[in-house]
């Protein structure tokens, strides 16, 4: 049965399902189950209206979700600020979307996160918090390269290497998944923490969905990624490393802040290097949607100083 599209009084029209679905991870992956739904019926309002118009089983159908499940969400949805208004008509139901602006201040998420246009099959319950997690990390990666190209002047802008590049590429000298870099070079990535931070997720709940073990045992495509670490020129410490047969070192300075040192053979030379962050390889092509990034931030202005008013 064909999914149907159309306004408020009019589901004459029928419509395929485009080949890619255009999500917002932050919103994506809020909690909500019913925010795939959400995601779905946008990609078939191609007018921008607000209106959909669909059969419930052509979309659970589509989906891979029971009829009673599409009920639930769209009833969970009415009353979380993900749909305003439903109507029945002639076996057919037509919801009105909130905006992405509105839902975003439902959820009282701080930012979109990473968008993307992905395939239906990529929002499956786990495939999507995964890929989710994935492309928050790709976002978050982009963003600390660009601040730390800014930071640099002249010349030393070329020090700092493009991550996703360098994920995958051979260029630089390694061990296994680990990716080397000396003489000034910078590689900058998405720590666990960071991404924590960033997110609503824990550092515990990243690191599950990042890791390939539990993609594959979920039938996830794995991530390509590798570890970033920096030579260290100090020879009295791969001395005591190499004498204490450990192999590797934690260190942990006046502030707190602690770094993983480790001896790794490259290049026919054993060398000490601190371990960094993962860097990760794209999967999709992310999306900048610069206006409507300006377009939802002014929003949220508008609404803070109403708020303030009040």
């Amino acid at each position: 049965m064909p999914v149907l599209f159309g306004g408020p009084a009019c589901c004459a029209m029928s419509l395929q399902l485009p080949t890619t679905i255009r999500i917002y991870t932050r919103l994506l992956d809020s909690g909500h189950e019913h925010a795939r739904l959400w995601h779905v019926l946008r990609s078939l309002d191609t007018q921008g209206s607000g209106w959909v118009c669909f059969d419930v089983t052509a979309i659970a159908d589509l989906i891979g979700v029971s009829v009673r499940t599409i009920q639930r969400w769209i009833n969970r949805g009415l009353a979380t600020g993900w749909f305003r208004s439903a109507r029945s008509h002639s076996g057919e139901l037509t919801l009105y979307l909130s905006g992405i602006g509105a839902v975003k201040n439902a959820l009282g998420v701080d930012s979109l996160g990473a968008i993307a246009d992905v395939e239906l099959h990529h929002l499956g319950r786990s495939e999507a918090k995964a890929l989710c997690t994935a492309l928050e990390a790709q976002y978050r990666q982009k963003q600390a390269y660009w601040a730390a190209k800014k930071a640099k002047k002249g010349h030393a802008k070329k020090l700092v290497l493009k991550p996703w590049e360098m994920a995958t590429s051979d260029k630089l000298p390694g061990e296994k998944s680990s990716v080397v870099v000396s003489n000034g070079f910078q590689i900058p990535g998405c720590s666990i923490a960071g991404l924590a931070k960033a997110t609503d997720w824990s550092q515990s709940t990243i690191k599950r969905r990042l890791s390939n073990r539990w993609r594959l045992e979920r039938t996830i495509e794995p991530i390509q990624k590798r570890r970033v670490a920096t030579e260290l020129d100090d020879p009295e410490l791969l001395f005591l490393l190499r004498e204490s047969n450990c192999g590797f070192l934690v260190q942990e300075n006046a502030v707190g802040h602690t770094r993983v040192l480790k001896v790794i053979r490259s290049t026919g030379r054993s060398k000490v290097v601190s371990l960094g962050c993962n860097i990760y390889a794209p999967s999709h092509e992310l999306r900048s949607c610069r206006s409507l990034r300006r377009r939802v931030s002014k929003m949220d202005s508008v609404r803070s100083q109403e708020d303030i008013a009040i």
